[in-house]
């Protein structure tokens, strides 16, 4: 066997295969009876250099396991020998992916301040059987230790035991939120709190698909739809950087807010990203553009919000990007391409409805809601003349101030870190906790909606007469 096939061990590694291997599936069935996080032919980004790994897991007691992945069989290795020249460069380093291990210490450092996380090496061998593994020459044992090896007969319980011979901390290292979602930066979530979630396994196939030119996506409340798409374009540029993309928001307001999400995922991911390849754009502001090319908007399109934007918009986009790809997240498809099932919503929220004076009941709502939440999580929604009546009179009857959201205006503009007042118009990736809502009737079905499954906790629904919306939204949640 020449010295090149060896150079194999260390080289790069086969794709992923959309049919996982059968030894792949039993350390994927570990998930079922312990806390390993497992990833599989994943990159991870430092800076401008990438570094493909084929297997990692992470155990919180006992670090991280890389793995290579090798296809030789018996018969591929049965003759093979190593000469003491070949062995010497590895003999401090079997089985380790140095550059590699280097970089991902460097990446935790960065992010998060430790180097401290144990980095193991192991061998997936896919078609070598441990009993065939004992008749192999001696100097390839050395090269290939067992005890760093999984071999295709091995079976979940097996591979646990043999994963469990590295020492055990006492402490853990870190959530696989904190630890992992510091290395995947395509894989992990930013929440507007800036806590970390690592994506589920819906969002984590939407991000490694490849997307043909029309696409749907169907996205339950609160499912981290929006940061998700951004994940998406990122990755998609990271791996090819002549990319242009475009994501369109609905409002100047939500597009500044998924901005502001976009250059901190890049910061907290320490990645080399050139800014210029993602544009956010309103629906005006991508009109304008069309208006002055005659080609598709970029090389990829995401709308979020779908239904909150015209049909007459949506088929000019649809018709620009004849040619290239686009993606229409929250769209009302029949048969949408991809789903994002799972809500990220805390609890089940309550509904309740109020026939009263609803300006009365809004101030004494307000302040009920104010001694145990704070003023941040609330919100209070009417038409633009009531919500001005509303703010005159907070002034005085809270001690908090209340801010107006005014969803034409930029981030940079305005704050929302106080009770917030808005119209339904104004909503959009606006945070809140809490909404009490008033002239119902002057709201669309999908506004009312959207304010009522973006609420944390609770909707407080105040009316005077029993409008047609009233008795839509009661069938809806008073059975509830």
């Amino acid at each position: 066997m020449t010295q090149n096939f060896f150079s194999a061990l260390f080289g790069k590694t086969k794709q992923k295969q959309e049919k996982r291997e059968p030894l792949l599936e039993e350390i994927y069935s570990l998930k079922k009876h312990t806390n390993l996080t497992i990833y599989d032919s994943v990159d991870i980004f430092l800076h401008k250099r990438s570094y493909n790994i084929p297997l990692l897991l992470y155990d919180a007691y006992r670090g991280l396991y890389l793995f290579e992945v090798k296809e030789w069989s018996y018969d591929e290795l049965k003759d093979a020998t190593v000469t003491q020249t070949q062995k010497a460069p590895h003999a401090q380093n079997t089985l380790s992916y140095s550059t590699m291990q280097e970089g991902i210490s460097r990446k935790l450092d960065e992010v998060i301040h430790t180097s401290d996380i144990p980095i193991h090496n192991y061998l997936l061998m896919t078609n070598l059987s441990s009993h065939e593994y004992q008749n192999l020459d001696a100097s390839l044992k050395e090269r290939l230790p067992q005890e760093k090896i999984i071999f295709a007969n091995m079976g979940a319980d097996a591979i646990l035991k043999k994963l469990k011979q590295e020492p055990e901390s006492q402490l853990s290292y870190g959530s696989a939120e904190k630890i992992v979602g510091s290395l995947l930066t395509q894989y992990t979530l930013l929440s507007q709190n800036n806590e970390l979630f690592l994506t589920n396994e819906e969002q984590k196939a939407f991000i490694d698909a490849e997307l043909p030119k029309l696409s749907t996506l169907n996205a339950a409340p609160k499912s981290g739809l929006s940061t998700t798409l951004l994940l998406k374009v990122i990755f998609e540029i990271l791996k090819n950087p002549t990319l242009k993309a475009v994501i369109i928001k609905p409002t100047t307001l939500s597009k500044d807010i998924l901005h502001r999400t976009f250059l901190e995922i890049i910061e907290h991911g320490i990645i080399e990203f050139d800014i210029l390849s993602l544009e956010i754009l309103t629906p005006s502001e991508a009109k304008n553009k069309l208006a002055k090319k005659h080609s598709a908007l970029a090389d990829m399109v995401f709308c979020d919000d779908t239904s909150l934007l015209s049909e007459e918009f949506i088929n000019t986009l649809k018709s620009s990007q004849r040619k290239a790809t686009l993606l229409l997240g929250d769209a009302a498809a029949q048969n949408p391409t991809f789903t994002f099932s799972r809500s990220y919503l805390l609890q089940e929220k309550e509904v309740h409805f109020y026939a009263t004076n609803p300006h009365a009941k809004a101030l004494q709502l307000c302040a009920g809601l104010l001694k145990t939440k704070e003023a941040s999580d609330i919100i209070i929604v009417a038409n633009s003349l009531n919500r001005d009546k509303l703010l005159d009179d907070l002034q005085s009857f809270i001690k908090d101030e209340a801010k107006i959201v005014n969803s034409s205006i930029g981030l940079a503009f305005q704050e929302l870190d106080g009770l917030k007042l808005a119209t339904y118009k104004d909503l959009i990736d606006v945070p809140f906790q809490d909404a009490i809502l008033l002239d119902t009737e002057d709201a669309s079905e999908q506004e009312l909606e959207y304010c009522i499954d973006h609420a944390d906790s609770s909707v407080h629904i105040l009316y005077e007469d029993e409008t047609k919306n009233i008795q839509q939204l009661k069938e809806k949640y008073e059975s509830k």
